[in-house]
């Protein structure tokens, strides 16, 4: 005769451990920024290695130097005109890419932010190619380029 209410407690002692869970799990990737910011350098190392046309296989800062190393990812030649990070570029080049070949590009540039070991650094890449037909093509990263500093 007293178990009326049963369910309805049932109901909301439920319903309160999986709003405890759900709080927890907020404030523990809310607490630790690190968590976040290796899940962020992780997607940006998963979507630059798999990039067409060219692919950034590997980047470091130190100082105000950032050094990306790029793989061209098509069949064809293309030849680099313009790498950029942010506000910063490494100015007009012609830098000719076989098919599947990987060169260092640097950007030495008081434009690019000064990185402490141990901090994050994050830019919005932008390159710009030439192909045999096609000149002032561009390939813009729709995720930004994370990493640690040296």
């Amino acid at each position: 005769m007293f178990s009326k209410g049963q369910g309805a407690t049932e109901y909301l002692v439920l319903l309160a451990v999986v709003l405890m869970i759900a709080l927890v799990s907020i404030a523990l990737l809310g607490f630790f920024p690190g968590l976040a910011g290796d899940t962020k350098e992780t997607q940006s190392d998963s979507y630059w290695k798999s990039a067409r046309q060219f692919a950034i296989l590997d980047s470091t800062q130190s100082g105000v130097t950032l050094s990306a190393t790029l793989q061209n990812n098509d069949p064809d030649q293309r030849t680099v005109t313009t790498f950029a990070a942010g506000a910063a570029s490494n100015g007009s080049l012609s830098v000719i890419l076989n098919a599947g070949e990987k060169r260092i590009f640097s950007i030495n540039n008081a434009n690019v932010t000064a990185c402490t070991t141990g901090n994050r650094y994050e830019y919005q890449v932008n390159l710009t190619y030439n192909t045999v037909d096609l000149v002032g093509l561009k390939q813009t990263g729709t995720k930004p380029l994370v990493g640690k500093c040296a």
